[in-house]
């Protein structure tokens, strides 16, 4: 018999889970009707999110190969309250950018990021996996949102020992570092990543669990330098992998959609490393939730939004 975990509760903060799973940060997770599919910690989870009455109502399926349900007492709830920021203060967080705005002499968008701050209330950044994010973010240049799902989804059927099947569907979990040393370049090739194939087979050779890991409790500045020694890594997918991998709240992706959007607004150019120095020096501390506020209304909600 299945394992099956359900379980729902009320949410007391602003919460969207829409934009939490449809604004870049994330590319794996399906919609299906009002549920939404996806991995937590290798465990698939269906999760829906009930606005009407605050309340969230999860069931995690789990595969053959991971933990039972008296494994998991306690800790589904805890689970899925860390991966989807629910501790984040989001009134904390939208002050102290105001904040900022204000002390930089941008009183003028500090009324209308009040606007785009209230138009995705309840968007919170995620706390991911580092692993899948980094290869994720690698894929992702010169990729739109669509075809980088897409090749995702391709490189996980690969291995269909991490299939989970629900409902007719097969939902597949992230392969490890171990599984794709088992490519080649010429594997990735045929999967459609072009060029991006030698950056895969070089952080893959390259890519250490206790690197990446012992990259928590470094600065800023080391993590950053870090990531930037790997081919294909330079300061958007950096930053990408700071902010949705290692929740530096700080970093502020910057893509040509926000390049030209700083470009509009503040008639500023630069580098990419320029415009997130100014972005982080614009917003605060919270940057980065500044970046997906800016991000999800340019895509998602502003009048004739467009594809990213």
């Amino acid at each position: 018999m299945r394992d099956e975990r359900q379980e729902s509760w009320k949410i007391q903060v602003p919460f969207h889970l829409d934009y939490c799973l449809n604004c870049g940060q994330a590319f794996r997770w399906k919609k299906r009707g009002k549920h939404w599919f996806g991995f937590i910690n290798d465990n698939l989870y269906r999760i829906e999110y009930d606005e009407s009455n605050k309340t969230i109502r999860t069931l995690r399926i789990p595969g053959d190969s991971v933990r039972t349900t008296a494994d998991y007492e306690g800790e589904n709830r805890l689970q899925i309250e860390r991966y989807f920021g629910l501790n984040d203060s989001l009134s904390t967080i939208r002050e102290s950018i105001l904040s900022n705005l204000r002390e930089n002499g941008y009183n003028w968008f500090a009324l209308k990021f009040e606007e785009i701050f209230s138009k995705s209330l309840g968007l919170r950044i995620l706390r991911q996996d580092v692993w899948e994010v980094t290869v994720s973010f690698l894929l992702s240049t010169q990729t739109n949102i669509p075809a980088l799902e897409k090749k995702l989804d391709a490189l996980c059927r690969l291995f269909p020992e991490n299939e989970v099947r629900y409902d007719g569907e097969s939902f597949y979990r992230f392969p490890k570092k171990g599984t794709l040393a088992l490519l080649c370049e010429e594997d990735y090739k045929r999967l459609g990543f072009g060029y991006r194939s030698a950056w895969l087979c070089q952080l893959v050779r390259r890519f250490s669990e206790s690197d990446f890991h012992s990259l928590r409790t470094e600065t800023y500045e080391r993590k950053l330098s870090f990531l930037l020694t790997f081919p294909g890594i330079g300061y958007k997918v950096a930053h990408c992998i700071l902010l949705f991998g290692y929740s530096v709240l700080k970093a502020f992706p910057v893509d040509i959609w926000i390049s030209r959007w700083i470009k509009e607004v503040f008639d500023i150019e630069g580098a990419h490393d320029q415009l997130a120095t100014w972005g982080q020096t614009a917003f605060g501390e919270y940057a980065g939730y500044a970046q997906e506020y800016i991000f999800n209304f340019c895509r998602n909600l502003a009048p004739g939004g467009r594809e990213i």
